[in-house]
């Protein structure tokens, strides 16, 4: 009986998790990409990308297009319009050129960038 309660409490925790979509590197996908939960792009995206959580794009990562997230990290390359709700974060790999837009940039040492940038509150 014990066994059968620590099944259940573990069923409800596993599902209250957050959940990552994963783009795997090697992959291309052309076209736009919404997701309700985080995700994670380690291949390459030719379009608009919606996440309603975090977005990383890793260090082989690339997203030719419009981006909207809850939060961004550049591991990798970006190149068009960012759009962060809250921070974004230029990693020491990361190669990005367009515009963005954040209420919190942080730019590690290392990052390139060449566009422009709001930061703050609307």
């Amino acid at each position: 009986m014990a066994q059968t309660q620590s099944s259940s409490n573990s069923q409800q925790k596993s599902s209250s998790m957050t959940k990552t979509s994963v783009i795997a590197e090697g992959t291309v996908i052309t076209g736009d990409f919404n997701t309700n939960e985080n995700l994670r792009i380690d291949g390459s995206i030719i379009g608009d990308v919606k996440c309603e959580k975090r977005l990383v794009i890793g260090k082989s990562g690339m997203i030719k297009g419009k981006i909207e997230a809850a939060e961004i990290a550049v591991n990798g390359q970006m190149i068009g319009e960012a759009i962060s709700k809250g921070i974004m974060t230029l990693g020491a790999t990361a190669k990005a050129e367009g515009l963005i837009s954040a209420v919190n940039l942080t730019v590690e040492e290392g990052a390139i960038f060449n566009g422009d940038f709001k930061v703050g509150k609307k």
